[in-house]
């Protein structure tokens, strides 16, 4: 349960930094007759201030298409990107803001995500990291819990993906999976007197990339609870989460 809510927390950590990655210069001058700071980042968000020409603004942390800035009278707000685009660096040159692409899907290092489905009738929450092998092949680490009414464990997988078509924006993929199944001494996942069980398993799923560095995974597995009779227990599991690469 430790190393779950770990894993879980790592992710979390990733999931903002990524989407408040840099992509501009610290300090930019207003070249336009004013800009419009908002409260929040969206244009749901009220104006409350109006920067003026001439003046210099630093960049904080952006938030997808929007950034947060302090003025000269240190009052911060959330501008839009296309309003920084007319901005000025200190060499009197035009800010480039640079964006994450699709290409960038091509060459990513690894991703990481959190999964919500369905463990054989039990709640089953996860978080995972993975890594590419090949443009094809991934290896990824998932721990998680499933807690049902009568039933409780932790589940602990190594993933093989195999995605044939990895650029495609919806992009299929088969999985091996083998791992460890932890369950309480009341559970009734599995009808044994042992409390730790071996796991295998195959699966198919469904990576759906977003813009930016986000992407929407859903998943089906078939599996098989090794026990220490010749009673083996399969089990079906589904899940949907988000993930991002790295």
């Amino acid at each position: 349960m430790r190393l779950f809510r770990t894993l879980t927390a790592l992710c979390l950590c990733l999931f903002i930094n990524q989407a408040w990655a840099k992509g501009i210069a610290p300090s930019t001058q207003i070249e336009d007759p004013y800009v419009d700071l908002r409260t929040g980042p969206g244009r749901g968000y009220p104006i409350f201030y109006v920067g003026e020409r001439g003046d210099w603004v630093q960049v904080l942390i952006r938030k997808t298409d929007w950034f947060k800035v302090r003025t000269p009278r240190d009052v911060e707000g959330w501008v839009h990107k296309r309003q920084l685009k007319k901005t000025l660096n200190s060499q009197g040159e035009r800010v480039a803001i640079t964006d994450p692409s699709f290409d960038d899907f091509s060459s990513r290092f690894g991703e990481v995500g959190v999964m919500l489905g369905d463990y054989e009738g039990s709640t089953f929450v996860s978080a995972f990291v993975g890594k590419s092998l090949t443009e094809n092949l991934s290896v990824e680490f998932e721990a998680g819990v499933a807690i049902g009414d009568l039933s409780s464990g932790t589940i602990y997988n190594l993933n093989l993906l195999n995605q044939p078509f990895p650029l495609w924006r919806v992009s299929p993929y088969l999985m091996l999976s083998a791992g460890r199944l932890e369950i309480d001494a009341n559970s009734s996942l599995v009808q044994t007197e042992d409390s730790n069980h071996k796991t295998v398993g195959m699966g198919v799923g469904t990576k759906i990339h977003l813009s930016r560095q986000f992407m929407i995974r859903l998943e089906y597995k078939k599996g098989v609870i090794l026990t220490s009779g010749s009673n083996n227990q399969e089990i079906e599991e589904w899940k949907a989460g988000l993930a991002v690469f790295f």
